[in-house]
């Protein structure tokens, strides 16, 4: 579950069950954007699923967006997070390898937060922070240099924008998708990115 940690939140938590019932606003919000989608969530249907009175929930956040934007802020470090033993060992495994294991980090991701895609694919304004945003391209950018130490850092750095921009391309088909045709797509995109990535590391050695 996301923790507490975005500037989104209007009043942070000081004790513990504080902290435990804006988790559980988070968890409602999350289940909600799955079951209706983002656009006819609203925060009343928050409130009520998960206990809260609408004045609580509106005492940690303004409205809606805030709510989706500390969720996909949230998902998008853990994301990272999960991506990182991939990436510090990029050096150590072959391309293929390295594929098969970030497309992999990635659908199981979205396999175990549902709400992630939603989110991605949602028509919200604020998008995500400068810095969080460059932090994520230099962990991928770092894991490709590793992967060939004759790519500069401003090829392994344009490389790894267009990877992440595929991945929201990617998500964005995932949600629209059928459920059944979702390993379909998932597979087609996995076949997109491996040659995008073979070519952005070792293209130019051809």
């Amino acid at each position: 579950m996301p923790s507490v940690s975005s500037s989104a939140i209007r009043v942070r938590p000081q004790q513990q069950r504080s902290t435990e019932r804006l988790n559980s606003v988070l968890a409602a919000a999350a289940d909600l954007f799955v079951d209706l989608g983002y656009e006819a969530t609203t925060m009343t249907a928050i409130a009520e699923r998960s206990g809260s009175s609408i004045g609580g929930l509106y005492n940690y956040f303004p409205d809606k967006q805030s709510i989706a934007i500390t969720l996909r802020n949230q998902y998008a470090k853990e994301l990272e997070a999960h991506w990182k033993p991939i990436m510090d060992n990029a050096g150590s495994i072959g391309l293929t390898t390295f594929v098969d294991h970030f497309v992999n980090h990635l659908t199981d991701f979205v396999r175990e937060h549902p709400a992630f895609p939603k989110l991605q694919a949602a028509a919200i304004a604020v998008p995500r922070d400068a810095a969080a945003r460059k932090a994520s391209r230099v962990l991928i950018a770092n894991a490709f240099r590793a992967q060939n130490s004759a790519l500069s850092p401003e090829q392994a750095l344009l490389a790894a924008s267009v990877t992440l921009h595929m991945v929201r391309g990617m998500m964005t088909l995932y949600e629209e998708a059928d459920i059944m045709a979702r390993p379909a797509a998932l597979a087609e995109f996995k076949k997109a990115l491996s040659l995008y990535i073979a070519n952005a590391l070792h293209g130019q050695e051809r």
